[in-house]
Order: C-alpha cells, then structure tokens, then sequence
C-alpha cells in the first residue's frame, strides 16, 4: 500500500497521547516503587485492596502502559504495527481494570469514583485502536 499524508492534526493528537501514555509509564512505575510504609498511609479500605491485589495484575499494568507509549512511538513513525500494539495494550487495561473492579470489589472499597480512571484509560485506549485502525485503513500508516 502506498503511503498517505496523514491530516494536519494528526501529530499534535498523537502528541497528546504520547504525553498521556507517558503519564501512564510514571504511574506504574511509581506503583512499582511503593514500599510498605507508603502503603500503610493509605486508608485501612485501600491498604486491605492493595494487598489483596496479585503481582500478575502488575504485569498487565506494564504492558498497558508500555504497550501504549510504543504504539505512540509507531504512530510518530507512521507505523501499521502501532495498531496491534494499542489492542494488546486495551486487552491488558481491560484484564487489569476488570480484575480491580470486578474480582477485587473496588467499586464496594472506593465507591464510584473507582470507575472514573478505568473508564478513561479505557476511553483513551480505544481512541488509540481507532486511530491506528483509521490510519491503516486511510494509508497514512505503513
């Protein structure tokens, strides 16, 4: 296929999402780094969530995170291969999210305001599987 020209707002959106998804890199790894006693500064609810959460689900965390920065990466690039990384970065959201509100019970935990980063992650996320799918069909990724 040959390559398009991508539309005038194409980059700064993929801009934006490239500093958002370096947000979510900072994120994790501050999650990452969290020791005992930052652990136990937080309310007795979060503390027994916390705890109770597998290290698998930090695995998700990563390749979310990472999976979508290096999707922005591609995008920057004008890469068809950032397609595939934003929706195996949106299937990790979607386990680890799933597992948060629905296996753990954050939603009883921290209330309805437990849904409002999840649902914008997941937003974003599949924004991002749009954007790619729309740049490979429209030729402006190769």
């Amino acid at each position: 296929m040959e390559k398009v020209k991508a539309p005038s707002w194409f980059m700064p959106v993929v801009t934006i999402l490239l500093i958002w998804d370096l947000i979510g890199i900072a994120a994790f790894g501050m999650d990452l780094m969290m020791t005992e006693e930052m652990i136990s500064e937080l309310p007795i609810e979060q503390q027994e969530l916390y705890s109770q959460t597998p290290d698998w689900t930090k695995l998700f965390y990563g390749i979310a995170t990472i999976g979508a920065f290096l999707g922005c990466i591609g995008l920057l690039m004008k890469k068809a291969w950032a397609k595939p990384l934003f929706l195996v970065s949106l299937l990790a959201v979607l386990i680890q999210f799933g597992h948060s509100l629905f296996v753990l019970g954050a939603l009883d935990v921290m209330g309805p305001t437990a849904l409002i980063m999840p649902v914008i992650v997941t937003l974003v996320g599949t924004y991002q599987v749009w954007l790619s799918s729309k740049g490979v069909k429209k030729g402006w990724l190769i």
